[in-house]
């Protein structure tokens, strides 16, 4: 029997921060490996170019419309996908190989890529929890934290910490936003996660934007950087976002595809950041392991539950005044070092793939 390897699909910038370092750390312990990368992928980011090239694993491009509609193409006996949606649930642009993986009694690999993830610790309260066809699930937190996952698949689970870290060096901004910066003490990104519309009411939403306002026309002399989930916004929003530049001058958007920060991802902008308060998301980590303290916006998840919680605008500029660095520590030390946690996961895979 051939020895099994492991099958990274890439589509886009998430698969590449989710799951290319692991990719290339089972490749230095002389693990095969499968590398197929989306073409367009190459397009809306140039930088992953030189990221392929340098890498010890290579990548076959292919036009993402192939890549996921003909998976029996890419799929050959021993493979063994890793996914960051389980094929039991898959109802996204992948879901075809996710069925195909079914169909055929495939082993896939299930590798958590959000700190608060449906399907694995959201909803909180989920009445029926979900079954995974995965055989092995590498999650940042203990199987009990897997509070959407049946207890049957959490037997599956191995924790393995935090594993995403920073793809390229920051991109900077353009001399105009510098100029712009240059005129205030500091710069706070305040992150929310609207696009995930189950999770937030419109009042909600619109308390934010209040809240937005009342901290930025409090602090005239710091520079607030509003980004959504991935700096992209919704139409929805686009009123609320126009009304809030125009009340406080002090407030930009970082949008993935216009403005003053066009093109920059959650790294590029927290290198310009000193300080973040986010609602609760993978973007509170990024901003930690990036070495800015972060707090958290209304905080309804429990793994947040040591950080600042910022209820209303007073608590925000009272972090603002006095950030609670240890606390920041403290959550660290829980998710590990990621270079050691990427070991440990590529570990995993080995030993599951060596079975």
């Amino acid at each position: 029997m051939p020895q099994r390897r492991a099958v990274f699909f890439l589509h886009g910038l998430p698969d590449y921060e989710a799951l290319f370092p692991l990719a290339c750390h089972l490749t230095a312990r002389g693990v095969p490996v499968k590398c197929l990368g989306a073409s367009a992928a190459l397009r809306r980011e140039p930088r992953l170019r030189g990221l392929v090239a340098k890498a010890p694993v290579s990548v076959r491009m292919i036009p993402n419309r192939l890549l996921k509609r003909f998976s029996g193409l890419w799929l050959k006996p021993g493979d063994v996908p890793v996914v960051l949606a389980d094929p039991a649930y898959d109802r996204s642009a992948t879901g075809r190989r996710g069925r195909h993986i079914l169909r055929h009694g495939i082993d896939s690999i299930f590798v958590q890529h959000g700190v608060i993830q449906t399907h694995v610790n959201y909803p909180l309260d989920m009445a029926d929890p979900q079954p995974f066809h995965s055989a092995l699930l590498l999650l940042y937190g203990p199987p009990q934290g897997a509070t959407a996952i049946t207890e049957e698949a959490r037997g599956r689970v191995r924790q393995v910490g935090f594993l995403k870290r920073p793809l390229f060096a920051p991109r900077p901004p353009s001399p105009a936003f510098r100029q712009l910066q240059s005129g205030f003490a500091r710069t706070v990104l305040l992150c929310h996660s609207f696009r995930w519309q189950a999770r937030y009411s419109g009042s909600q939403i619109e308390s934010y934007y209040s809240f937005v306002r009342q901290v930025a026309g409090a602090r005239p002399d710091h520079l607030f950087i509003l980004r959504g989930h991935r700096g992209k916004a919704r139409a929805m929003h686009r009123k609320k976002d126009a009304e809030l530049l125009r009340a406080v001058p002090n407030v930009v958007l970082s949008n993935a595809h216009s403005g003053p920060l066009k093109a920059m991802d959650m790294h590029d902008v927290l290198d310009l950041a000193d300080l973040t308060i986010s609602t609760a998301s993978t973007a509170i980590l990024d901003s930690l392991y990036s070495g800015r303290m972060a707090a958290v916006f209304r905080n309804e998840h429990p793994v947040f539950q040591d950080l600042p919680n910022i209820e209303t605008a007073e608590d925000a500029l009272r972090f603002l005044d006095a950030p609670a660095q240890q606390a920041g520590d403290a959550l660290l030390g829980r998710f590990g070092e990621v270079g050691a946690n990427l070991d440990r996961a590529a570990d995993e895979i080995a030993d599951f793939l060596a079975r």
